[in-house]
């Protein structure tokens, strides 16, 4: 008898027999941090920015004399190990970030909080309300949660004032106000700003059109800054501005997260800004936050917050600025704020996956993910960290080792799924896996990023870029020294001179008088745009 025919299998079972068995639930760990001993002393020092919560608490790290301050920022980590040196001796204060390593073994280590020890004799742990960020809570919960210290300091908004509660029922919450009060200044012009203002916006475009227009009026003397800008570039651009070389500055709301200026009156230029999915209003909570870098301690009595005029492209609401620099939500023991901060983000580590392979980390980490999120759903504060960014370096990974038929020992590209890069950064992760592989043509890559000569003729967003890749780089040459080529030494050259570059190109971007000019009649107009409305739409009619 003729055999019978087998039937040839669907496209979705070709699809799932590729695809990696997904693990069960039964050989996953999900767990929460936790330490053997408990601290002697908790303490929370919740309040506004300016209201001296970290200078107490610095006062505290010092006075014990050894232990951690651990930040969300890189800039936050040096400002602190730049006042301290200062204090007590650079050889008593070290600095560890994904990017730099200086005096690693001294007695009192400021750190980004990703990279902050488990164990010590006093943790501060800066701004915790970052918490419950979606991509990064996780760091600072393992801290509140796993953290065996002999002290903990805890520094945040009064917002996070659920979330102490939460990780320390007993904790000694002590309430700051802020030194330098907010006044209310309504509109003022662009013409007539007085020294010691900062115009915001929420464009790198809309920030150098607006230095620009400032550029006019006070030549040679205006600063600038945006998130996209290396440290090495804001640092001087705020030096500038507080030795008095620039009398104003224009800065995005990068302002809001750890840049200290001696700032007495700031303007919103704007009210809305892009989020990555839509252009909105801004929050109450994030006009607050900017708002009160105005009026620092010890050089201004009082901070002036209004909106600027006299912009044809930019109307901000000074409604939304004026309600948002009064705090209206109502939080545990009558205080007062603009938003509830009371949930802790958590995310697995590698040991908790039972993986042995590269192939099984990817449905490892959902199916963790989906039974966290059952583990943990009858505790209200707690909840799973995004794992998307971590996919995403696992494909960048992975995709370049196939096209060089390379491999990585499931360590390593762990490893590298932990590199503090965001979307920019992907590709260049993918050439540093092959490197690690062994790829001679990907380490000729590597060996041309990074030779700072290829800077001489970059405009200012090649710059900004090579600075991105000098930061990864650095991060690299930390975890596997002179691979590839790659050192600190180089790293840090190259960050050198990409922040020179940035620098650079971004005076002359300023000085130039055509920007927000319309290139056809010189009238003003938005910076991203090189026609106005009218010869926009007169050009178009003549078109048809």
């Amino acid at each position: 008898m003729a055999s019978r025919r087998q039937k040839r299998p669907s496209r979705s079972q070709r699809y799932e027999r590729r695809q990696p068995r997904r693990k069960p639930s039964a050989e996953l760990t999900v767990r929460l941090p936790h330490r053997t001993t408990e601290p002697e002393s908790v303490v929370a020092h919740l309040g506004p920015t300016n209201s001296g919560k970290t200078h107490d608490a610095l006062r505290f790290l010092v006075e014990t004399g050894r232990g951690v301050y651990a930040a969300p920022l890189r800039m936050l980590a040096q400002e602190a190990h730049r006042r301290l040196s200062a204090e007590i001796g650079e050889e008593r204060v070290g600095i560890v970030t994904g990017e730099e390593r200086v005096n690693p073994d001294a007695p009192i280590i400021c750190c980004t909080a990703e990279m902050a020890p488990m164990r010590g004799e006093t943790l501060v742990l800066d701004e915790v309300q970052w918490a419950e960020d979606d991509e990064r809570g996780s760091a600072w919960t393992r801290l509140m949660l796993g953290g065996e210290y002999r002290h903990i300091l805890l520094l945040g908004a009064v917002e996070a004032l659920p979330l102490v509660r939460h990780a320390f029922p007993n904790a000694d919450v002590r309430f700051f106000e802020r030194k330098a009060p907010l006044d209310w200044v309504g509109r003022r012009p662009i013409t007539g700003l007085r020294g010691g203002t900062v115009v915001v916006a929420f464009s790198r475009r809309a920030v150098i059109g607006i230095a620009g227009e400032l550029n006019q009026l006070h030549p040679g003397r205006v600063a600038a800054l945006y998130g996209a800008m290396p440290l090495a570039s804001r640092r001087e651009e705020i030096d500038r501005f507080i030795s008095g070389a620039a009398e104003v500055c224009a800065a995005t709301d990068v302002l809001g997260h750890g840049v200290n200026l001696p700032c007495e009156t700031l303007l919103f230029a704007e009210t809305q800004k892009f989020d990555g999915k839509e252009r909105r209003d801004l929050e109450p909570w994030e006009i607050a936050q900017i708002a009160g870098r105005a009026g620092r301690f010890g050089f201004h009595e009082r901070g002036n917050v209004g909106v600027l005029t006299g912009l044809p492209w930019a109307n901000p609401d000074p409604e939304l600025v004026r309600a948002a620099l009064t705090p209206h939500v109502e939080l545990p023991g009558g205080h007062l704020g603009y938003r509830v901060v009371d949930t802790g983000r958590l995310r697995p580590q590698l040991s908790d996956l039972n993986v042995r392979n590269v192939d099984e980390l990817e449905p490892a980490l959902h199916a963790w993910r989906q039974a966290a999120l059952r583990y943990w759903s009858v505790d209200g504060w707690l909840t799973v960290e995004s794992i998307q960014p971590l996919l995403e370096r696992l494909d960048a990974v992975r995709e370049a080792l196939h096209h060089s038929r390379r491999r990585l020992e499931l360590a390593d590209v762990w490893r590298l799924m932990q590199s503090p890069i965001d979307e920019d950064g992907l590709a260049l992760l993918g050439t540093l896996a092959c490197a690690l592989a062994g790829d001679l043509p990907q380490q000729t890559i590597i060996g041309w990023l990074l030779d700072p000569v290829r800077l001489q003729a970059a405009g200012l967003t090649e710059a900004e870029q090579a600075a991105r890749e000098a930061s990864i780089l650095r991060w690299f040459a930390l975890q596997y020294p002179g691979v590839a080529g790659v050192t600190i030494e180089k790293a840090a050259a190259l960050e050198e001179a990409a922040s020179a570059r940035v620098v650079e190109e971004l005076r002359a971007e300023i000085a130039d008088p055509t920007i927000g000019r319309c290139r056809a009649c010189g009238a003003r107009t938005a910076p991203w745009a090189n026609l106005c409305d009218r010869c926009f739409m007169a050009r178009g009619y003549r078109r048809r």
